[in-house]
């Protein structure tokens, strides 16, 4: 027992060094994706969606085209503690918030049509998940919408606690999502009641 031990101690003292060292890289897309389920949300957050075309002025039954603007695909740190690193994927992450968009635009009777005229580029601006020293974790959102016809943007951003990282990041992102489908700037521009959409400062 003692010459196993005499052997593999060493080992694994140069695996601990080297691991303190390196860190740990953990990817949490997916797990913070997997969170944007629009029914639980929005059942957990008392959402009920108006049927917003009932007051619309297009010709023929509105419809939007939602555009992932993202292009970077490379690790993006999101939070830092010790030697860990926790990362995600801007371009798949936004890949899951444009869904979520659009499946609530469609729980408020607005189409997703990726023939539409009428098109939002949304991108993300930045992701946080903060220890606030607390029992509660803490997401912090930030997202881009461009509306390309007009040259709209705005910078939409919430911030969520929970117990979890990944539900605090969720919840943040369904905020910002609500926050455009709220925006009544945004909305008489799907609805068709003005000619253009103003610019915001």
């Amino acid at each position: 027992m003692k010459n196993i031990l005499c052997v593999w101690l060493p080992l694994w003292i140069t695996v601990i060094v080297l691991f303190s060292l390196t860190g740990c890289t953990m990817n949490h897309t997916k797990r913070i994706s997997d969170k944007l389920d629009i029914d639980e949300l929005y059942e957990h957050k008392k959402v009920y969606p108006m049927k917003l075309s009932l007051t619309s002025k297009c010709q023929m039954p509105p419809a939007i085209k939602i555009v992932n603007a993202e292009s970077r695909a490379e690790d993006y740190a999101v939070r830092e503690a010790g030697i860990s690193t926790v990362v995600i994927n801007p371009k798949e992450m936004m890949d899951a918030v444009s869904l979520y968009l659009q499946n609530g635009y469609l729980q408020s009777d607005i189409k997703i049509d990726n023939q539409s005229a009428k098109t939002l580029h949304i991108k993300m601006s930045d992701l946080k998940l903060i220890d606030d020293g607390g029992w509660l974790m803490k997401g912090s959102f930030k997202l881009e919408l461009v509306v390309p016809e007009t040259g709209f943007v705005n910078i939409y951003e919430a911030k969520n606690s929970s117990a979890l990282h990944t539900t605090a990041a969720a919840e943040a992102m369904h905020s910002v999502t609500r926050q455009i489908i709220d925006d009544p700037i945004i909305l008489d521009y799907i609805l068709c009641k003005v000619e253009t959409v103003g610019v915001r400062h």
